[in-house]
């Protein structure tokens, strides 16, 4: 049927809403404009004020310009289906000056999506974050002030997204914030640079916040940060059948930002997780005890206290990471003052079923603050070499020729299962770009 019949035959036309009983079609305003971008966020924002409560919203196969900030939450028995780009525009200015605070952080966000009984399902279609202008710009400095998250779940019960697709995105791709029971399945983001001299950083695949029962499943995460972040306040969270291209690996953290408001993080499992040629794959890290007013991250923080309780990494495997497994209270100092204390505890946490190769010579690195030592940090059939030693090579610049293992103020740490050859430092960084000596 042509798109003039569909017209004609609509019941309501709104913009390019095209209103027939519950459902709403839409169609992007280039479509009369000769090809021109026009914004579409008013005919979407009606669309959904149309169809938010026991319909249907559908996105064609067609290009729309997001070039405003969207607000589509308070949805009930609501299924969106998009089969068409939606492609935000780089006016920087703009997005930095109107998206929406998501308070974590003073962060913002484009979309704020969310409802009750909701699902979202890509059908071909996929979120364009135009995020190579970002990249350019932020000019790799880390929280960049006014970057906006590309989508986020807000206030949200029973939420399943699946089959979205988020490329380029401006900041973090996809944030869950106090909800509870998202799904995330079948999901893609990449954020790959053109230019070499300006990281993705800062590009989480996926982060959670004051979040309740999450679902992470066959997702495929390209990112210079966090492939899976679980932050402050997330509890009963699976994330299984996960690959990690060049990024820092999934995470607990970073936590323990903020004096005011502890974090409590439980119940986590991360299993069948990839992770290829990146910085970090396994690891837990949390603010130091002293608050500082700027930091490495772009931002002030530290001393907030909580407890990280019951979380269990297994059945990963790694290919070329830098620093495969690491717990550090001390993430972001910008010196080591503090870093030997700690207002968080971190217990009952284990790696099993660690297969591959780390970059460098180190497998992990375990610190744990000395006045709160880590009880129930245990490894189990850990396997990983350097990829030097699968090759028959030596380790270049260093006498340490096996793996190394570095721990600090573990609770049993003899039988822990962790082989530590090494005493921790406590200010060692995520970052390794050498072989330890």
């Amino acid at each position: 049927m042509r798109f003039s019949s569909l017209l004609t035959l609509a019941s309501a036309v709104t913009a390019f809403v095209v209103n027939e009983g519950t459902t709403c079609t839409l169609y992007p305003e280039s479509l009369t404009h000769q090809g021109l971008a026009v914004d579409d966020v008013p005919s979407i924002q009606q669309a959904f004020h149309i169809c938010g409560i026991n319909g249907t919203i559908i996105f064609t196969n067609n290009t729309f310009t997001i070039a405003t900030v969207l607000n589509t939450t308070n949805l009930l028995n609501v299924d969106v289906i998009l089969r068409g780009v939606l492609k935000f525009t780089d006016n920087i200015p703009y997005w930095r000056s109107n998206s929406w605070p998501v308070i974590f952080q003073d962060q913002v966000t484009a979309w704020l999506f969310g409802g009750t009984n909701v699902t979202f399902r890509g059908e071909g279609g996929w979120l364009d974050g135009n995020g190579q202008a970002w990249y350019t710009f932020s000019a790799n400095t880390a929280n960049l002030p006014g970057r906006p998250i590309v989508f986020t779940v807000f206030n949200s019960t029973n939420v399943l997204i699946d089959g979205l697709k988020i490329l380029q995105p401006q900041f973090w791709a996809f944030f869950a914030w106090r909800s509870s029971n998202v799904s995330l399945t079948n999901y893609y983001t990449n954020a790959t640079t053109n230019n070499a001299s300006y990281t993705t950083f800062n590009t989480d695949g996926f982060d959670s916040w004051n979040t309740d029962t999450i679902l992470i499943e066959n997702a495929t995460i390209v990112t210079d940060d966090d492939c899976v972040a679980a932050k402050g306040n997330t509890t009963n969270m699976l994330v299984r059948n996960v690959t990690c291209h060049g990024s820092t690996g999934v995470t607990i953290g970073s936590i323990g930002q903020y004096p005011a408001t502890p974090d409590y993080v439980s119940n986590i499992l991360f299993e069948d997780v990839t992770c290829i040629d990146g910085l970090n794959c396994a690891y837990v890290k949390t603010w130091q005890s002293a608050p500082e007013d700027q930091t490495e991250n772009g931002d002030a923080g530290g001393g907030g206290g909580g407890l990280v309780k019951n979380v269990t990494f297994r059945n990963f495997k790694l290919q070329n990471v830098a620093l495969p497994i690491q717990i550090t209270q001390c993430i972001y100092a910008s010196t080591s003052a503090g870093c030997n204390t700690s207002n968080l505890a971190l217990e009952d946490i284990s790696w099993a079923n660690f297969t591959g190769t780390s970059e460098y010579n180190i497998a992990a690195s375990m610190y744990c603050a000395a006045n709160h030592p880590c009880p129930g940090i245990t490894f189990q059939d850990i396997n990983i070499q350097s990829v030097n030693q699968t090759e028959g090579l030596p380790l270049y610049n260093t006498t340490l020729q096996s793996e190394v293992y570095q721990c600090a103020n573990i609770v049993n740490q003899n039988g822990s299962g962790i082989p530590c050859n090494r005493v921790a430092p406590d200010d060692f960084s995520q970052f390794v770009g050498a072989n330890v000596q």
